[in-house]
């Protein structure tokens, strides 16, 4: 006989499961119903860091007066913002993208890079000025001479040695060319170093973004884009399709790998039902929470957040089958007992090691809410929503539903004229 008797308990358990559904359909059912990512509907979404301090609503006011009174602005952090607007018309190569830095030297001869130019000679020197080669490998000691140019040449400078400097900039020592002759000159027998003109880089017109990034820069100054994206509507149509796909075969594989698994135990279509159940569970009440955040903080669902719904669905089946293989253990030890005290056995048994497996992962996805950016915090939320939901859902759902099943009373309830005409008294 057991202290704890969990089974017992299970129509409280399904009442709670109840009242968690409800209350995700009824949040579900006020519209937006969920707030669409970029992915899903099409769209520009940028990511602004402003130099100065911004409000969202000066930033709402002027995307208003360039004619996007759509545009969603969300704050992700000191003078950053996320901003959601309609479809851009940009031009192609108007995206934001990380080319990664070459960690190896480029293979074959480089070109020199010019320094700038020089007068040869002091201010109103005459006559020649020697170019001199270097004494043994040290350019700061000079040898024999070079080559030899009249004072007033003009010398493009190749390198500037300022360690040859001893406590006066004019002993600095230049490597410079002058036609077909090149080798070393004092800094103080030239005159006038002139740094070559920056080349000039052709603005490139990135369409509306340009005439939004440069309306934004009169108004608020300097700012950096840290990300540019844009999703036409076919792209957002095919997200939408392949993410419903994806969780509809997740779940029948779900159902066909649970009832080939406990293929030995009787019933095991009933396994497999019970854990669908329970997922199902699982994902209504993550459906609401994300309707419920999308009310109320603007939060959107994207294919991160796809990405998490799939993996709660495989934590949530996983904590079930975990429940259920123990089920399995504890009929075939004992084939005599009573399905109610085989399951309560193996919630018992499994109890500690589900809660612990929960509360680990918990700890980890709330460090990387607070520590993490915006871009992986809808697969975040999903996770912290899913695992509690899954948690519960494998005590108080799918366990305990096999054991109803098993005495009748799913039958019950979902007849219930049938319990009503067994109540009615014949006449006479």
């Amino acid at each position: 006989m057991h202290a704890l008797d969990l089974v017992g308990a299970r129509r409280w358990l399904f009442a709670g499961s109840a009242i968690a559904v409800v209350i995700s359909l009824i949040i579900l059912a006020i519209p937006p119903t969920l707030r669409p990512g970029i992915e899903f509907t099409s769209g520009t979404t940028t990511l602004i860091h402003f130099n100065q301090t911004v409000t969202q609503e000066q930033l709402r006011e002027a995307y208003t007066e360039l004619g996007h009174d759509e545009a969603r602005i969300q704050s992700t952090g000191s003078n950053e913002f996320l901003i959601r607007t309609n479809e851009l018309d940009v031009p192609p190569g108007s995206f934001t993208e990380i080319a990664p830095e070459p960690d190896v030297a480029p293979a074959g001869p480089v070109a020199a890079e010019v320094l700038g130019t020089v007068t040869l000679g002091a201010e109103g020197a005459s006559g020649e000025v020697l170019l001199r080669n270097p004494f043994s490998g040290d350019v700061c000691s000079f040898a024999d001479v070079a080559a030899e140019q009249v004072a007033g040449a003009i010398g493009t400078v190749m390198e500037i040695h300022e360690e040859c400097q001893d406590g006066r900039e004019e002993d600095t020592v230049y490597s410079v060319i002058v036609g077909d002759d090149a080798g070393l000159v004092a800094a103080r027998n030239t005159h006038d170093f002139t740094e070559p003109p920056p080349e000039p880089v052709a603005a490139q017109d990135q369409g509306e973004r340009t005439v939004i990034e440069e309306a934004l820069e009169a108004e608020f100054g300097a700012f950096q884009v840290l990300e540019f994206a844009s999703v036409s509507p076919v792209v957002s149509k095919v997200a939408v399709r392949n993410a419903t796909v994806a969780v509809v075969v997740a779940s029948l594989f779900i159902m066909a790998y649970i009832v080939f698994a406990f293929a030995s135990v009787p019933s095991p279509m009933r396994y497999a039902t019970c854990a669908v159940i329970a997922l199902l569970h699982d994902v209504v009440i993550v459906l609401g929470a994300f309707s419920l955040l999308g009310k109320l903080f603007d939060i959107e669902v994207n294919l991160m957040f796809v990405t998490g719904l799939l993996t709660v669905i495989g934590f949530s089946v996983h904590d079930s089958i975990v429940v259920f293989d123990r089920i399995r253990e504890n009929v075939t030890l004992a084939p005599q007992a009573r399905l109610h005290d085989n399951v309560n056995a193996a919630l018992l048994q499994t109890l500690a090691r589900s809660l612990n497996t929960s509360f680990t992962l918990l700890f980890v996805v709330l460090a990387m809410l607070f520590l993490g950016g915006v871009t992986i915090r809808s697969f975040l939320l999903v996770i912290l929503v899913g695992v509690i939901a899954g948690t519960y859902s494998s005590v108080g759902l799918a366990a305990q539903l096999l054991v109803a099943w098993d005495e009748g009373e799913l039958g019950r309830w979902l007849r219930p004229w049938k319990r009503r005409s067994d109540e009615v008294v014949a006449p006479g």
